[in-house]
Parts: structure tokens; C-alpha cells; sequence
């Protein structure tokens, strides 16, 4: 008996000391990751960021208007409540309407092969892509998204996409408002205006899709740590193993979530009479789950044409070897995906990709390893857009006025989110911290921090590295933040003493704040030569390199609409010359510009042109075949498609050229103004956390 209960207290002892040291690592993660996010990275954008002062001072006044909203929402009489939360989903449902009807992303890299083969696959054609040889990773999705397709596409897929994410929301707000109503009040005001949820909701890929089973799976495992009953505990532990599988045989690096989940469940107690029934009930379902998914995937993937060659496909190895490569901070790239294509076999691939990544290890050493996991790691978490603006780079509908001001937009809503990932940042870095002080971790913390660690270091050691890897840990942040925030104190009860405190902080966050837009000056000087899109079809390199030939003495034709005026042209990338002429037709036929000289360029700067609906022709009067970059697809790359090729689309852009500075005068000290009027609305109520919980 002795012996029973000192390894319990052993094993008690033991847990304690790990939830310690993760209690830590949680926090120091959270802080490091801080850090970055105030120097984002200019890799994958086209803008300046504001300076880290400004940043800093931003995300404090966002952090006070958070303090003032929970003060508002947690006082609010019962009575009031309900309409309050109903004001809030209403109010997200009409933005959520908003956006999925009026923009409509057009599908582009790796959406164009899945949306093509989602197609394909609708009309009954089995027949795989090669692409899909070498990125096995997005078959499921291919399938699941042909099966959406028989609801419809565009704005429909839309609708569906903003439905499914709603229902993670819901889960979430529903967990948070038996707790506490406010709780749910804040974290639905959070979720209005995080901008990343809208940009990807209109993106027709993985990520959307499984930011709801995150979510659900959070939730799920919550409510695991409560069950007392075996109905209740293999109720959810079947629903939970479902979330989990789910997400991961979409996206493969959700293991973390997945492993995160049963390293808390077994370190965590629960409410269980016997925690460790809970614990290897779950873990024997989870299995289970695993392997019957992955077993049912590859059966459904058989049944519908594909089979899986790994002589084509990528193997890991050559992912981590390629996100090594020091030219590109662990980016995605196509010289290293071009050679390890190259080889014929699978071990071919494989012993190039075990040379390459020993080569380029030796080769950083020591130092040059510990620069290169700083790159990768301010790519991965430096930038609070998660890669929002730069994932759908065109749109098959958008207002005009977006179109127009698109570089202004994209900067404010950019900046914006930078400015909200700081703070939710702090927060759960605050939250972290009060449990380090009282040592006391929730559960639900601790799953989500494992998983945060866990996919940092999943892409920042091992994996490609890219902004948008790092949206699952958003929602995270969104839910954490409305759980974690603390009824801040009021640090100017002090001017009852000195009446004086509260002018001296104003003065001081003034002169800060005359510091932070001196510093920020440049960006109403300095020029931005980002070009508005007016009709941009680029697809047609990315992975395949299609060509159509166009004879001597013959003429390409593709049609197009402009939504705004434009005044330049850009075939093939600009990259070589062609012995013939281009010319420009209007909607009646005639011509309004034509190119000069008998061999003219592939880019063209001509008088401004009026929105409308133009052919632009491609005539070869040389004594060679013309090969003209296009791509061929048979869903609307364009309104219209090659004049006699039913389904290619000639590669080009169209333009209007713009060199003006990011913001205008009036813009610029209209933002800086309103930062220093919401300061002093809020420095009477500046606020810390809480010591008490």
C-alpha cells in the first residue's frame, strides 16, 4: 500500500515538474514569437510595414480597447446580454454575406490543378493530372472538393466555406458563453475583425477547411476532460478522434495537433473515477480512427483513378533539403522542386535529397544553421497576415473600388492585422504567465500551446516555411484571448494622490507618438511602383509549362474584359520579343493601339485606355513557329478564351500603372490622429492584468 500511494505521488511529482517546464516553454514561445512580430518580414509583400514604435504604441491602444469593451460587456445587465450577442453573430453573418458575394477568387498555383481536376472528376473523367503524382498531399481535398462542386462554385463555394467556418466559431462561443457571457461577447468581437478568416474563407484550399476541426477538436477535448460517464467519455473520445483525423489527412502537419492532444491528456487530469480509462479508451480510439481513415482515403482515392507513384511523387526527405536552402529562408522553390523532379526514381530522388541537405548542413555550420532557423523563423511567425493578401493574388469578381485602391487596402487591412496579432499575442503571453504564477495550467492551454511549439518547430526545423502554415495557431490565439483576458486595474487610481499622473502619461504617449510617425514619414514619400491589376491570368508555369504554337503568318486572339481604365500589357512575363505585332481592339472592332517597330516587346506602356471589353492579338510574322505561354482549362480563366481554342487562355496582364507613396498626407496624419485621440480616450483607463484570477 506504501509502495502504491509513493508512486503515485512520484508520478504526481513528476507531472508537476513537466507542466512546469511546459507552463515555460509555452510562454517563452509566445514571447519570442512577440519579438519577431514586431520587424515583419518585406519577403512575400509589396509594401512598407509601420516601425516597431508605432507597432508597439498600436497594439497598446488595442489592447486598452479591449479592456474598455470586456469592462463594458461584463457589466452589461442580463437583460441586455442577449441582444448584444445577437447583435454581434447578425452583424458577422451580414459582413460574412458581404464578402462571399462580392469577391470571388480565381483559382491560381496549386488551386488551378485541384479546382481543373475537382472538374474533371465532376464530369466523370478519372484521369489524374501529373501534378498530382508529384504532390500526392492534395488528392483528398480534390475529392472532397468535387463532391462540393455538385452544390456549385464561385459564390457558392463561397457560402459553404463561410457555413463550415461558422460552425468551429460556434463551438467555440458556445464553450466560452457557459462560462461566461462576456467571454463569448469579446471573442465574437474578436473574430469581426480578424481579416485573415475572411481572406482564407474565400480561398478555395485546405485551410479553411480545417480551421473548423481545430476548433471543434479544442472544444471536443474539453469536454473529454470532463466526462465522468463511459457513454460521455466514448461519445467524445470517438468525436474527437474524428476532428483530429480528419484535420490531418487534409493537412499533414496537423500530426502536431494530434500528438499535442494526447501528450495533454495523459498529463493533464481529468474528471474521470478512473483518469486512466479516459486515457487509453481515447488513445485505442484514436488508433483506431487513424488507421481506419487512412485506409478509407486510399480506397476512395482508388476508386476514383488515382494511384500513387513514388517514383513521381516528392519524398520528404527532399522537402526538408529544400527548406534548407539558404537563397530562400526555407521558402517553397521551384530550382529544387525542377532537380528532384528530375531524377527518375524514387531512391534516385532520395539519395539526391539526403546529399543536397548534407551538403548545404556543412556548408551553413554552426552559425550559418543558427541564421538560417532565424529567417525561417521570422517567416513563419513574423507576419500576422498569415500570408492573407499575397493567397488569393486575383479575384474573378471584386468592386471596382477594391481593384482600384487595392495597394491603400490591402496596406491598412495588413497593417491591422499586425497590430491585432501583437496584442492577442500579449494576452495569451499574459494568460500564460498568471498560470506560471499560480501554478496552475488548463488543459486546454496546454493543448494549445503543444500545438503551437509543436508546428513551429514542425516548419521552422524540419518543414517549408511560409506564413500561411502558421493560420491554425489563429484561432488559438482568437479563443485564448477571450478566456484569458483579466478585468484589468485601473493603474491611475494613483492620480487621486497626484492629479498630475494622468497629464504626464498623456504627455509622454504624445511625444512617443510624434517619435513613431517621425519615423514612419517615409511612407508618404517614398513611392510605391506596385501597378494596379486590371486582368491578370497568370497561370500556365507554375509546375507545367504549356505552350501554344502559333504558325508564320497566323494570329492569336484572346478576349478580355477591363474593369477599370489600364495602360499597359504584359505577355509571357515580359521575357523575350516576338518577330510580329500586337494589337488592340475596342468592343466595336477597332483598333486603338498597336505595337511599333517588327519586333516588338512583350511589354507595352500605351495612352490610357476606358474600362470595357477589348481582343488583344497576337500576330506572328516571322518564318518560325511562335510558342505563347497559355493555359488550358475548361471552367472560365476568363470571361472569354482563345478565339478558336475553346479552353486556353493566353498568359498575360493588364494593367494601369501607379507610382505614388503608400499613403497620402492626408491618410497618413488621418491614421497618426486617430492614434493619438483614441490614446487619450484611453490613458484614464490604462490597464495591466490582474495578480487575481
Amino acid at each position: 500500500m506504501k509502495t502504491t500511494t509513493f508512486i503515485k505521488e512520484s508520478i504526481h511529482e513528476n507531472s508537476t515538474h513537466i507542466n512546469g517546464w511546459l507552463r515555460g516553454l509555452i510562454s517563452l514561445g509566445l514571447l519570442l514569437t512577440w519579438l519577431l512580430a514586431l520587424f515583419p518580414v518585406t519577403i512575400r509583400v509589396d509594401h512598407d510595414w509601420l516601425k516597431p514604435l508605432a507597432l508597439i504604441i498600436a497594439s497598446g491602444l488595442y489592447l486598452g480597447g479591449i479592456g474598455l469593451l470586456f469592462r463594458y460587456l461584463h457589466r452589461l445587465p442580463k437583460r441586455f446580454d442577449w441582444w448584444v450577442t445577437v447583435g454581434l453573430w447578425v452583424l458577422l453573418l451580414l459582413i460574412q454575406l458581404w464578402v462571399a458575394t462580392a469577391w470571388v477568387a480565381a483559382p491560381r498555383a496549386d488551386l488551378y490543378f485541384v479546382h481543373q481536376q475537382a472538374l474533371n472528376l465532376l464530369q466523370g473523367n478519372h484521369h489524374w493530372a501529373a501534378y498530382f503524382y508529384t504532390y500526392p498531399n492534395n488528392v483528398t481535398f480534390t475529392l472532397l472538393l468535387s463532391t462540393l462542386m455538385h452544390l456549385g462554385t464561385g459564390v457558392t463555394l463561397n457560402l459553404i466555406q463561410f457555413i463550415w467556418l461558422d460552425c468551429g466559431l460556434v463551438a467555440v462561443w458556445h464553450v466560452l458563453r457557459q462560462h461566461n457571457p462576456a467571454r463569448a461577447n469579446l471573442f465574437l468581437s474578436l473574430v469581426i475583425t480578424a481579416v485573415p478568416l475572411y481572406a482564407y474563407a474565400l480561398n478555395t484550399y485546405t485551410d479553411v477547411y480545417v480551421l473548423p476541426l481545430i476548433m471543434l477538436a479544442v472544444v471536443t477535448f474539453y469536454r473529454l476532460q470532463q466526462a465522468e460517464t463511459w457513454q460521455q467519455i466514448v461519445g467524445r473520445s470517438l468525436l474527437l478522434s474524428l476532428f483530429l483525423v480528419a484535420a490531418y489527412l487534409l493537412k499533414a502537419n496537423l500530426v502536431v495537433l494530434l500528438i499535442a492532444t494526447l501528450l495533454t491528456l495523459w498529463l493533464r487530469p481529468n474528471q474521470a473515477p478512473h483518469q486512466s480509462v479516459t486515457r487509453c479508451l481515447f488513445t485505442l480510439i484514436l488508433l483506431a480512427t487513424l488507421i481506419a481513415g487512412t485506409g478509407l482515403t486510399h480506397n476512395w482515392q482508388r476508386a476514383n483513378g488515382y494511384r500513387l507513384n513514388p517514383d513521381q511523387a516528392l519524398p520528404a526527405l527532399s522537402w526538408v533539403a529544400m527548406s534548407w536552402n539558404p537563397d530562400y529562408s526555407g521558402q517553397y522553390n521551384r530550382p529544387d522542386v525542377t532537380h528532384i523532379r528530375q531524377q527518375p526514381t524514387q531512391s534516385a530522388k532520395q539519395a539526391w535529397a539526403k546529399t543536397t541537405l548534407t551538403h548545404r548542413l556543412d556548408t551553413l555550420g554552426p552559425a550559418g544553421i543558427s541564421d538560417h532557423l532565424y529567417q525561417k523563423a521570422r517567416l513563419f511567425l513574423a507576419n500576422g497576415t498569415f500570408d492573407s493578401f499575397q493567397v488569393n493574388p486575383a479575384f474573378d469578381r471584386a468592386p471596382n473600388w477594391y481593384r482600384q485602391h487595392r495597394a491603400t487596402s490591402d496596406w491598412f487591412l495588413a497593417s491591422w492585422c499586425q497590430i491585432t496579432y501583437l496584442t492577442l499575442l500579449l494576452v495569451n503571453l499574459g494568460w500564460g504567465i498568471q498560470q506560471l504564477r499560480r501554478r496552475h495550467l488548463t488543459a486546454t492551454y496546454l493543448v494549445g500551446g503543444l500545438a503551437f511549439i509543436g508546428l513551429a518547430c514542425f516548419h521552422i526545423i524540419f518543414w517549408e516555411a511560409e506564413e500561411r502554415y502558421a493560420l491554425p495557431l489563429l484561432p488559438l490565439l482568437l479563443a485564448g484571448t477571450a478566456a484569458g483576458y483579466r478585468q484589468p486595474v485601473n493603474v491611475l487610481r494613483y492620480s487621486l494622490r497626484s492629479r498630475w499622473l494622468p497629464l504626464g502619461v498623456g504627455a509622454a504617449f504624445t511625444v512617443l507618438l510624434g517619435i513613431a510617425a517621425w519615423q514612419n514619414a517615409g511612407l508618404m514619400v517614398h513611392s510605391n511602383s506596385e501597378p494596379v491589376s486590371v486582368v491578370s491570368q497568370n497561370e500556365g508555369r507554375y509546375y507545367q509549362n504549356h505552350r501554344l504554337t502559333v504558325a508564320p503568318h497566323h494570329t492569336l486572339t484572346q478576349p478580355f474584359t477591363a474593369s477599370l481604365p489600364f495602360d499597359q500589357i504584359i505577355i509571357n512575363q515580359g521575357q523575350r520579343r516576338l518577330t510580329g505585332r500586337l494589337i488592340l481592339r475596342d468592343a466595336h472592332g477597332k483598333v486603338v493601339w498597336q505595337s511599333r517597330g517588327q519586333r516588338p516587346r512583350l511589354t507595352w506602356n500605351f495612352p490610357p485606355q476606358m474600362a470595357g471589353h477589348y481582343t488583344l492579338s497576337v500576330t506572328n510574322r516571322g518564318t518560325q513557329p511562335l510558342k505563347l505561354v497559355t493555359a488550358p482549362a475548361t471552367y472560365r480563366l476568363l470571361p472569354q478564351a482563345i478565339i478558336g481554342h475553346a479552353n486556353q487562355y493566353l498568359q498575360f496582364r493588364v494593367q494601369q500603372q501607379s507610382v505614388a507613396p503608400v499613403l497620402s498626407n492626408g491618410k497618413f496624419w488621418l491614421l497618426f490622429g486617430g492614434m493619438w485621440l483614441s490614446g487619450l480616450l484611453i490613458v484614464d483607463r490604462f490597464y495591466w492584468y490582474r495578480r487575481q484570477i
